[in-house]
């Protein structure tokens, strides 16, 4: 009689950073698991001030002692997920020669990081010795087709996902609003991110001081941070909240009226569907797939890349004024960005690329 096995997966972090494709990586392990699957996860580096629970190989993703034990780790699975731009290179490494497929995931929009002719030559290598390529929405994975020459049949789309949550309550609000000394009654914009250019959190400052009376709740830190703080002084002063990391962010989206994204570059924001799944309403600029989370003029308002502070502004004040509709309409439209909508995708996928022994 034979006795079959769970499918051994290893997911394969950039890093231990509490970043969100750092979190979503460590999440994917954890639904893995409640499928039946036997699976693991680890980062490439260590070293984050706050990181999440998962174990670093090293200090350097791509240095000689982490790839040896990635190798040795990858021996004992059937499959493995590089999770993240720099597990590319560190698993087609650490792999060659080996008999375990990996699964690359693609966790940002591939049309934005060509750097010329020769990167996209090698990054198109990487692409192509993965087994399988897994885009966050159909317009990626047709760059990544078109860029480095993956063919349909090994690029597949599985959107990002968050855990289902429920609607703060009126109590919770309060408390969240008195925790953060914000007034009961206040419009309140939340921003969520890390204070870097690519974020443009000073953009949320400036639209958010266009919008009288609103006040803003911003969660992170970064090397902008007294680019920031000033610039709140001279627009906000005393409209503003610099609350530093929050984890989890449940206080925020219970504090929150509406969720604001001003970056450059994205691929799937994570805090769009946090903010949802919560019933908080979105204002975006159009980068990565914003526009498959949020439903312009139905779940909130997605604007062009270049917006205006004013045009943001504008744009805020039109969620605030549809508050309810729009947070009810962007709780349903969640849906499809949960995990027991979106795991099964995954279990489907690396049970058909994972040979588990008898």
């Amino acid at each position: 009689m034979v006795r079959l096995v769970a499918v051994r997966v290893l997911i394969v972090l950039t890093s231990n950073d509490r970043r969100g494709a750092e979190v979503e990586g460590s999440q994917l392990c954890d639904e893995l698991r409640r499928a039946g699957l036997d699976a693991a996860v680890v980062a490439l580096r260590g070293g984050a001030r706050q990181p999440i629970d998962v174990a670093a190989l090293g200090a350097r993703p791509l240095a000689p002692r982490v790839l040896r034990e990635l190798r040795r780790r990858a021996a004992g699975v059937d499959v493995v997920v590089a999770f993240g731009s720099s597990a590319l290179p560190a698993c087609a490494l650490a792999l060659v020669g080996s008999r375990t497929p990996f699964v690359y995931r693609s966790i940002g929009d591939p049309a934005r990081w060509v750097r010329g002719r020769a990167h996209r030559w090698r990054t198109g290598l990487l692409f192509r010795r993965a087994v399988h390529v897994v885009a966050l929405w159909p317009a990626a994975s047709d760059v990544i087709g078109e860029l480095y020459g993956v063919p349909a049949a090994r690029r597949s789309c599985i959107p990002n996902a968050r855990p289902q949550t429920v609607v703060s309550t009126d109590d919770e609000r309060g408390a969240a609003r008195a925790g953060f000394d914000v007034p009961a009654g206040a419009p309140v914009v939340a921003w969520v991110g890390s204070f870097s250019s690519e974020k443009r959190p000073v953009a949320a400052v400036e639209a958010v001081a266009a919008t009288p009376d609103s006040w803003l709740l911003m969660a992170g830190e970064g090397p902008l941070e007294t680019d920031v703080r000033a610039a709140c002084e001279r627009l906000l002063p005393g409209r503003h909240r610099l609350v530093g990391v929050v984890s989890p962010l449940e206080p925020v989206w219970a504090a929150a009226d509406a969720v604001l994204l001003t970056s450059s570059t994205e691929g799937m924001p994570g805090v769009l569907i946090e903010a949802a799944l919560h019933g908080v309403p979105a204002v975006a600029v159009l980068v990565g797939a914003v526009a498959e989370v949020v439903s312009d003029g139905v779940t909130g308002r997605v604007l062009p890349a270049d917006a205006s502070p004013a045009q943001l502004a504008a744009a805020l004040a039109d969620v605030h004024a549809h508050h309810a509709d729009f947070g009810s309409a962007a709780r349903e439209h969640a849906g499809a960005f949960t995990w027991p909508a979106v795991a099964p995708q995954w279990v489907d996928l690396l049970t058909k690329w994972g040979k588990p022994g008898p």
